[in-house]
């Protein structure tokens, strides 16, 4: 029997070990997807509660830096009917959007092609990128003349990531190199870029490279989230076109999100892993294709969690069971006792009362 209880504990012991470890792997995976934190870096120390929304918008879809000013608008006049106001020194909300092109740059060492990010409003807070010099382009700016540069193409152009105030040419025009980037280095990031030497500059600037045809694929907005779903409504109310894929960064790596997730991979012919990057109608850009890809592997973490945990929950139940049993007759026998006595000094007293008589 004693031999029997060891083996019980030993395995409950070795599945417990198995399930912590997944979870430390999927904390592993989640922690370095910081394009899916910016609420938390928005909300800092002030216990505020915020949402991170991402939209995404097929080709067909026309949204421009105009439209931004109607967006800017739908949010203050949503928030101020929910009694949210800024004040000075506060902002309520911070966004950005993006869009893609390719350039020819011409550094020191030559011409190269590269991949292209045209960014507008507070782009770097959603995608902190590790600097190795320099600094972000900041929605400040008033001068649309500064380029961010990823550390392949800076070493292509200069062989050096020590580039700040240096010149480079983009379609035979300067700019000002304002710092050298790291791209991404978590396992879900290389998985999923493929465009190589690139950097990022302003979406105005692109727009004009492109002759104004440049296209804002999509928008990120990190904003107040009082109740849970209020800032996904008004999104979803400001880009109602149901072929935009609006998404809740903040908590799509939840346990609820991804327990209900769990049965879209009988949904999809793709294989596994891939389930997610989506490249048709509405092109993901790399960062979403990381997370997307990064859910696939919480997911099977999770039903590797929920088997490992079956059987140490059923060994629970029974010998939960068996105690809560042992307590009951435990309880029988000591109520039992007491009755037992009381009656015995019921009778003791009987007794002495008949012998005084």
């Amino acid at each position: 029997m004693m031999k029997r209880k060891i083996i019980i504990v030993v395995i409950n012991a070795l599945f417990l070990i198995a399930f912590l470890v997944c979870q430390l792997i999927s904390a592993s995976i989640i922690m370095p997807l910081h394009s899916q934190q910016a609420a938390k870096a928005w909300s800092g120390q002030s216990g505020e509660r915020f949402a991170q929304l991402s939209v995404f918008f097929p080709e067909t879809h026309s949204f421009s830096t105009e439209t931004i000013k109607s967006v800017h608008m739908s949010l203050n006049i949503a928030l101020l009917a929910a009694s949210l106001e800024s004040g000075q020194g506060r902002t309520l909300y911070a966004d950005a959007w993006s869009g893609y092109g390719n350039v020819s740059i011409i550094g020191d060492r030559g011409t190269t092609d590269a991949a292209v990010i045209g960014v507008g409003g507070d782009f770097f807070l959603f995608h902190p990128l590790q600097l190795r010099n320099g600094s972000y382009l900041s929605p400040d700016d008033v001068m649309k003349d500064r380029v961010v540069l990823d550390e392949d193409l800076a070493w292509r152009l200069f062989g050096s990531i020590h580039l700040s105030g240096m010149e480079v040419l983009i379609n035979g025009k300067p700019f000002i190199v304002a710092g050298v980037v790291s791209r991404e280095s978590d396992f879900a990031s290389r998985k999923v870029y493929d465009g190589g030497a690139g950097l990022f500059i302003p979406f105005e600037t692109l727009n004009e490279m492109m002759n104004g045809e440049a296209r804002i694929v999509g928008y990120e907005i990190v904003m107040p989230d009082p109740i849970t779903g209020f800032a996904e409504k008004i999104i979803n109310d400001i880009f109602p076109e149901s072929s935009n894929h609006v998404i809740q960064n903040t908590s799509r790596f939840s346990f609820g999100n991804l327990f209900s997730m769990i049965y879209s991979f009988e949904e999809s012919s793709l294989t596994f892993g891939e389930r997610s990057i989506r490249t048709d109608t509405v092109s993901f850009p790399y960062w979403e294709n990381a997370a997307r890809y990064a859910e696939d592997w919480l997911i099977l973490l999770l039903v590797l969690s929920i088997v490992l945990m079956i059987y140490p929950t059923i060994c629970a139940i029974v010998y939960s069971v068996i105690l809560i049993r042992f307590g009951i007759r435990q309880l029988v026998k000591l109520i039992k006792n007491l009755i037992k006595k009381r009656d015995n000094r019921t009778y003791q007293r009987y007794i002495q009362k008949q012998d005084t008589l």
